[in-house]
């Protein structure tokens, strides 16, 4: 099983404002999508929230919060959201793959597990994670939050850019 992260940044690393995706690119949504589908996205709390505390179809949503309590309602109405305060949650999937494939029929059989943010959540796991996904999107949008990972210079990632165009590069980096 791998474990893979996913971001979009604008020119200078910007992914958020307040508390939104400031842009509205339809093709890097739709690769967001294909490359998530059937599969495990963990991510912070307040990337639930940008997403309308609503999560993302055949996918099994993993949020991680210091209070999940406080989102029982969301999970009790959701059959495909967990929250949790565990950071290590990963650990569990991985040992228990097969058991979370049967809850979740909606799972590939070798389901991976994608990083999809916030800021906290990139800076903790993507040091464990053997791909990372990224949209460089060609335009300044004056985020608040910007991705402290310099994905370029790391000597542990090689890179590959698979789309390029006017609006954006989508580029994937493979741990070596």
């Amino acid at each position: 099983m791998t474990m893979e992260a996913i971001v979009a940044y604008d020119i200078n690393k910007g992914i958020s404002k307040n508390d939104s995706i400031p842009w509205n690119i339809p093709e890097d949504m739709k690769f967001f999508k294909n490359t998530t589908l059937k599969n495990v996205v963990i991510m912070g709390k307040n990337t639930f929230a940008s997403l309308n505390y609503k999560p993302l179809k055949d996918r099994l949503n993993v949020v991680i919060t210091r209070k999940p309590e406080l989102y029982f309602n969301y999970a009790a109405e959701n059959s495909n959201l967990i929250f949790t305060d565990n950071e290590n949650i990963h650990l569990d999937i991985i040992r228990n793959s097969n058991e979370y494939a049967n809850r979740f029929y909606f799972l590939n059989k070798h389901f991976k597990i994608f990083y999809i943010g916030g800021e906290q959540i990139y800076k903790t796991f993507i040091p464990f994670c053997d791909v990372v996904w990224v949209t460089k999107i060609k335009k300044n949008y004056e985020c608040d939050l910007v991705f402290s990972k310099d994905m370029d210079n790391d000597i542990n990632f090689i890179s590959e850019c698979l789309k390029t165009n006017d609006l954006y590069d989508i580029i994937k980096y493979t741990k070596v």
